[in-house]
């Protein structure tokens, strides 16, 4: 008995690293799937946002009348309030940008903001825009 006890006193240390690295192994192995499908995720985002800013520079040309229809504005996961605000001033929904970034600040909405396309009808007020786009 005294053996074994010796054995696993002295070789504890190996018998870890051993652990760890069997837990990493196979972690990294049940999500290698995801790890290389990750660009070509990256790539379709981007395709999409090209697509709807195209259609948005076609319909903006088309002379349609924005101040009495909709806007469509896409937020994806990885914009920041800064930058949906810039897609709202690009629509021309608000005024300024930086105006409405510090709106959404001091309502504390930073993190509230959701992804996904919106319609946003011409000439509503920040308050309005924001419960549109946020929880």
């Amino acid at each position: 008995m005294n053996k074994i006890k010796d054995f696993f006193y002295d070789k504890n240390d190996i018998i870890v690293v051993l652990v760890i690295l069997a837990v990493a192994g196979f972690i990294i192995y049940t999500r290698i799937g995801a790890i290389m499908e990750y660009p070509e995720v990256l790539a379709q985002q981007a395709a999409a946002t090209e697509n709807q800013e195209s259609e948005e520079a076609q319909a903006a040309q088309s002379g349609s009348d924005s101040s009495s229809a909709a806007q469509t504005v896409t937020i994806t996961d990885s914009d920041t309030s800064s930058s949906v605000a810039e897609k709202l001033y690009e629509a021309g929904l608000v005024s300024s940008a930086s105006d409405f970034e510090a709106y959404i600040s001091d309502q504390g909405a930073s993190d509230s903001i959701q992804s996904g396309t919106f319609q946003i009808p011409s000439g509503s007020s920040d308050e309005e825009i924001l419960n549109i786009i946020a929880e």
